[in-house]
């Protein structure tokens, strides 16, 4: 309870008589014994709360994945920091299941220290269930897709308390269109040796996916995903369940 309220009145029909219909206001405050509640002045900080949250670096393809999957209509365009607040989509599936994905602006190297309002968008991912690290396979800006996945980790475990490494997570390899299709296994390969190095928590392979192209890899994608946060829901019934007992 940040403020109690006061005792109020009890009306002014209680004390109506056939000789004085209506009452004073002076006798209807004395007969009530009003008081006066508690004044609470309060900052408030409102933060999204979502099944997924999507962590990158700018540009690495987050607008266009939440804008494949989802009814959402992100600003997507070739170049960095296109978002620059948390946007929400609704990913919907046949059988009427819903999720929430969020696209969180893009994190830079020293996140957790404030760097690029990286605290802003940190707190952020701390209200979602799951996490989905999307990395530029292609390095289209000239980045290092395998370094790329190294940072992320390393800002998410170094804001807060690092928790949010404990959170269920998938690793998305975007940008497949744009590279030689010959060497997207080796790549997929090296990426999977880093995540496991990482100890990034999951449970599906690395989903390579054209998200903004030709959308190949959605599907498996997709279906990850929801397998992801449906085991994140169950992870939490059974806390609860045993914090109970």
């Amino acid at each position: 309870v940040a403020a109690r309220g006061g005792r109020g009145g009890v009306g002014s029909m209680i004390y109506s008589s056939s000789n004085h219909p209506v009452p004073p206001d002076h006798l209807l405050v004395a007969a009530s014994n009003p008081e006066k509640g508690e004044i609470a002045h309060l900052a408030l900080e409102l933060k999204l709360i979502a099944d997924v949250g999507l962590v990158g670096f700018p540009n690495a393809g987050k607008s266009s994945l939440l804008r494949a999957m989802s009814k959402a209509t992100p600003k997507v365009a070739p170049y960095p920091f296109t978002t620059l607040h948390p946007l929400l989509g609704v990913v919907e599936y046949r059988d009427g299941y819903r999720m929430r994905v969020s696209d969180i602006p893009g994190l830079i190297r020293g996140a957790a220290e404030g760097r690029g309002c990286g605290h802003d968008f940190l707190r952020h991912i701390e209200r979602t269930k799951a996490l989905t690290y999307i990395v530029d396979i292609a390095g289209t800006d000239g980045r290092d897709p395998l370094e790329d996945l190294r940072v992320l980790v390393n800002e998410l475990g170094s804001y807060g308390d690092g928790d949010l490494l404990q959170r269920r997570a998938i690793v998305m390899a975007n940008k497949i269109d744009l590279m030689d299709q010959e060497r997207v296994p080796d790549m997929i390969a090296s990426l999977t040796e880093v995540a496991d190095d990482l100890g990034i928590k999951r449970d599906h392979p690395v989903q390579a996916v054209s998200a903004g192209v030709t959308g190949d890899g959605l599907g498996p994608l997709s279906r990850a995903l929801r397998d992801v946060v449906e085991k994140t829901e169950e992870d939490r019934e059974f806390l609860m369940k045993a914090s109970a007992t």
